[in-house]
């Protein structure tokens, strides 16, 4: 079952503006040490909780679709302990950074499979710029949690503040960019055939 329309528009509106929100405040994000990462990550990872529990249910396929019910359970689980949990704690930026790192390098583990290997074929284009994208993602994650001390930390969660923006602004790019791959792919399918008819 396709996501509807007005989802689609709604997710593209709703991820382009946090991430401009983001890339725009970046430095205010970080000014007093950080203290906005664990508010502003833990609303992404929220809302990325949410969409994994709304859908099936709305789809009518929490049975088939149990595994990502569960991970949307635990994505609220964390997005809880970043936001509230973690408010005031004498190490909050660094273990909010790693929890954030952690939870960055399972979800582009994912994306790795979903998008880089069962849409291969589908989206080619697509797929392998999205597999690339997942591995500096996951890199750029690696750094953030190996940091060595707070000016090093800093600095790598400021990264992961732009790679943030970035990211939420391509997320939702990506669908209708693969979508259109698609199509072509099929027209030139077709040209294709008729071609040799």
């Amino acid at each position: 079952m396709s996501l509807p329309k007005f989802y689609k528009l709604f997710k593209l509106i709703l991820f382009v503006a946090m991430g401009v929100l983001v890339l725009v405040f970046n430095k205010g994000i970080m000014s007093n040490d950080g203290a906005l990462i664990n508010g502003i990550v833990g609303c992404v990872i929220a809302i990325y909780g949410l969409e994994d529990i709304i859908l099936p249910i709305v789809r009518k396929e929490w049975k088939e679709r149990r595994v990502e019910l569960l991970n949307g359970g635990i994505n609220i689980l964390i997005a809880v302990v970043m936001i509230f949990l973690l408010e005031g704690h004498p190490h909050e930026l660094r273990i909010v950074c790693v929890i954030w790192s952690i939870w960055t390098i399972m979800r582009e583990g994912e994306e790795i499979v979903e998008k880089g290997f069962e849409g291969i074929k589908e989206h080619p284009i697509t797929s392998v710029i999205n597999f690339a994208e997942s591995i500096v993602v996951i890199v750029f994650s690696i750094m953030l949690i190996c940091a060595k001390d707070a000016h090093e930390l800093e600095h790598h969660a400021h990264a992961h503040v732009i790679l943030l923006g970035i990211e939420l602004i391509i997320e939702v790019i990506w669908v209708y960019a693969g979508d259109l791959e698609h199509k072509c792919l099929l027209k030139l399918k077709e040209r294709h055939a008729k071609r040799n008819d």
